[in-house]
């Protein structure tokens, strides 16, 4: 096989290297020197006191600053390409860079500010991060492929017109797995993306070029997708929030190689706290959607959403395919304790929803293979670029039938409506458990992301809630735990490691150290109002301010 596709990803990797201003070019230390670049000794080195200001504050903050003429975008454009500059250098979580664009934009945001006394728009200056399989117009949108190295967007996706139109400023386009098909951000075109916590571990995927630099405050908000758990991994293993809408709510594109309806594919942001996601989908839906892409569901946001005083709260703490290892547990425990003292309601999701949970990871992992990887394979054999290892290609070269495809789609709305009548019997608000079993692996070592698909077979929306990082003392392998009885692979999903594999993953605390840690709250679908209302009071109550 013809080595010509390595010369061109040479040549397209030294040209996004000079869309960083040479000024802005810093020399990095080794992973082994500096592990985690969230030290503000490393940041200094590069912006100024203001600018770490004005990118440490949180969005709604940001705007306000902005819209009072506190700062005007430019300057807060500026600081974020410089904080991005530096990100890109450390992380490797861009794809496409155009700082340049984007300060001309915010120079135009400014004048129309100064001379009419009014923003654009509720977002007017504020600079945001796209992921890759999203259009932006004279940029490249390549999924992480060689075939796709040289597709530019004519124009924009839907989501991102409508962010430009509230008054967003488009930045830079960050990183993605090889075709959007793996849960770590591994591709041959780029490289593989690193944590900021630890850059010894994964960012996760698909969205981990977002999940890193929006972690690092290279960019105040960031736009990704779910179709396994893309936003909840890096969400997590990189300490952010997110939501993971029902499918349809918010708009997307359809750009990956693994896009199909069959999956219950999603859209939504990155953001420091859950605010910043309130304001995102208040100002996307605001928009109507629906009334420019038809398969989006003409439901627009509800602000008058309240819930009870009191929470009752359903913890799953086994989904039946891996246990959850120690830190990811505690996590899960100490919430509990903290949600009762509260005076919230807690019970424990029993044996039934392990079932459950496990005929939803298969009908979620026939979904992902059910067309035998026939266009991933296609894409690499136009342009000789190998696979990268557990890449999703089918795991089988024959493609399901239609009979065996319907078969599957009758199964996942059968169990979407016991699902959703045990959720209702027990009188639920929320579920809470792991958006993964395990924290930010080293890379390529993840173990499955069962516990975030299932929420994608049965298209129920989740929020992401940080809380708590390995704790090298807390964390350490007990004998009950490993010595647990492994659950069965699942066998129609050779990609992922399951109970045997988290075992020799996770021997200790030691190689995790400083990683994110956080909980998955789930609710029913097209609720996610109740959702985002649900983990405000958790995030609430987690943090000691209720």
């Amino acid at each position: 096989m013809s080595n010509a596709w390595k010369d061109r990803v040479k040549a397209r990797r030294e040209a996004l290297s000079q869309q960083i201003p040479a000024q802005w070019r810093v020399k990095i230390p080794s992973i082994n020197e500096l592990p985690c670049v969230q030290d503000q000794s490393f940041i200094s080195g590069l912006l100024s006191l203001k600018e770490i200001q004005i990118t440490e504050t949180n969005t709604p903050d940001l705007l306000r600053s902005i819209h009072n003429g506190t700062w005007t975008a430019e300057e807060t454009v500026t600081a974020f390409c410089k904080r991005a500059a530096l990100a890109q250098q450390a992380l490797n979580c861009a794809t496409d860079i155009f700082f340049d664009e984007a300060i001309r934009n915010a120079r135009e945001h400014d004048k129309y500010f100064q001379s009419t006394g009014k923003v654009i728009g509720p977002l007017h200056g504020l600079p945001v991060s796209i992921k890759d399989p999203f259009d932006v117009a004279g940029h490249y949108t390549t999924c992480g492929l060689v075939s796709r190295m040289d597709k530019v967007a004519t124009e924009d996706t839907l989501l991102v017109s409508i962010l430009r139109e509230a008054g967003a400023i488009p930045f830079i386009k960050t990183n993605v797995s090889q075709g959007c098909l793996l849960v770590e951000s591994i591709n041959n075109v780029y490289g593989t993306v690193l944590n900021p916590w630890n850059r010894a571990l994964s960012a996760g995927g698909i969205s981990g070029g977002e999940g890193a630099l929006v972690a690092f405050r290279g960019s105040p908000l960031g736009v990704g997708t779910d179709g396994g758990g893309s936003l909840r991994i890096p969400a997590m293993w990189n300490g952010l929030y997110t939501l993971k809408p029902t499918a349809a709510r918010i708009p997307g594109s359809p750009s990956g190689v693994g896009y199909s309806d069959s999956n219950s594919a999603n859209n939504g942001p990155f953001a420091h706290d859950l605010a910043s996601i309130r304001m995102f989908c208040e100002v996307v839906l605001g928009s109507k959607p629906w009334l420019r892409n038809p398969s989006i569901v003409p439901i627009p946001w509800d602000k008058s959403v309240t819930l009870p005083k009191k929470l009752k709260l359903g913890f799953l703490f086994d989904d039946g395919i891996v246990h959850f290892c120690p830190p990811v547990l505690r996590s899960l425990r100490e919430a509990v304790d903290t949600l009762r003292q509260a005076g919230h309601g807690v019970i424990e999701l029993d044996s039934e929803w392990q079932r459950m949970h496990r005929q939803a990871a298969g009908i979620a992992f026939t979904m992902y293979t059910q067309e035998g990887g026939i266009v991933l394979r296609e894409e690499l054999q136009s342009s000789g670029e190998p696979l990268v290892p557990r890449v999703c290609t089918g795991w089988s070269e024959t493609p399901l039938t239609p009979v065996e495809i319907w078969s599957n789609h009758r199964a996942k709305r059968n169990l979407q409506v016991e699902y959703q009548a045990a959720y209702q019997s027990l009188g639920l608000n929320a579920i809470v458990t792991a958006p993964m079993p395990h924290p930010a692996p080293p890379h390529g070592k993840y173990i499955t992301s069962a516990i975030c698909a299932v929420y994608n077979a049965l298209d129920f929306p989740a929020c992401i809630v940080p809380f708590g990082r390995v704790d090298l003392v807390k964390d350490i392998v007990s004998k009950e735990w490993y010595n647990q009885e492994a659950y069965p692979d699942m066998p129609n999903f050779p990609y992922d490691r399951y109970d045997k594999g988290m075992k020799k993953l996770y021997t200790g605390p030691e190689i995790f150290e400083n990683a994110p840690l956080g909980l998955q709250i789930v609710t029913l679908p097209y609720q996610e109002e109740y959702c985002l209302a649900a983990s405000e009071v958790i995030d609430q109550v987690l943090k000691g301010k209720s």
